[in-house]
C-alpha cells in the first residue's frame, strides 16, 4: 500500500481516511492523553491543546428521528463548553486543595476505543473519531461509569498533535453522577 501524504490544501482528500502513519500517531496521542489524564498529570494534559482550542459537553436532546439537526445546535445547551483560559482555570483550581470532591483524590481510568480518522477540509488537521469508557470511584463505594464518544479536531504542529477542538456526546440520558469536574 502506498504511503499516503497529508493533502497540501487539505480539501482535496477532506474526508479520507489517513495514512497508517498518521493513524498510529492520532492513536498514540490519544492513549497518551488518557494516561496523563488518569494519573493527574493535568498540567502536562493541557499542553496538549492548542491554545484556541474549544472544549464542548452538549446537553442530549430526545428527538425524533425525522429531525435532523445536529445535537448541541440549540442556544444554551451545553454542559461545558470551555475555552483554553477555562480549561486552564479548572486546572489551576485542582491546585488549590479547595476541590471538596477530590480530598481525598478520585481514581479515575479512561478506555478509548474505535479511533477513526480522517483529513478535516483544513490543511495540517485531521478529525478524529472515538469511544471512550471512564470508571470514577470515589472512597469505597461511590462509582461512576460513563460511556459516550468523542469528535475531536487535532492539528500537527511542530510540537506534535495538539487538540483544537472535542465535541464529548454521553450515551446517558440523565447521568447519575454527582458532578462532571473531570475531564473525558
Amino acid at each position: 500500500m502506498a504511503d499516503q501524504t497529508q493533502p497540501s490544501t487539505g480539501s482535496t482528500q477532506a474526508g479520507q481516511p489517513v495514512d497508517q502513519q498518521t493513524h498510529f500517531e492520532i492513536e498514540r496521542f490519544m492513549v497518551r492523553e488518557a494516561r496523563l489524564l488518569d494519573q493527574d498529570r493535568l498540567h502536562e494534559w493541557l499542553e496538549l491543546l492548542a491554545p484556541d482550542i474549544r472544549y464542548q459537553l452538549p446537553v442530549q436532546e430526545v428527538r425524533y428521528r425525522k429531525d435532523t439537526q445536529p445535537i448541541g445546535s440549540a442556544t444554551g445547551t451545553y454542559i461545558f463548553d470551555d475555552d483554553y483560559k477555562l480549561l486552564e482555570m479548572r486546572v489551576n483550581r485542582m491546585d488549590t486543595n479547595l476541590v471538596w470532591f477530590e480530598d481525598p483524590k478520585t481514581s479515575s481510568r479512561r478506555l478509548i476505543t474505535n479511533i477513526d480518522a480522517e483529513w478535516s477540509e483544513q490543511a495540517g488537521e485531521i478529525d478524529a473519531y472515538s469511544t471512550f469508557l471512564t470508571y470514577r470511584n470515589r472512597r469505597q463505594s461511590d462509582e461512576t461509569w460513563l460511556v459516550g464518544a468523542r469528535e475531536d479536531r487535532l492539528r500537527k504542529t511542530d510540537q506534535g498533535w495538539r487538540l483544537v477542538n472535542r465535541v464529548i456526546l454521553l450515551d446517558q440520558r440523565v447521568v447519575q453522577d454527582k458532578n462532571l469536574h473531570l475531564f473525558l
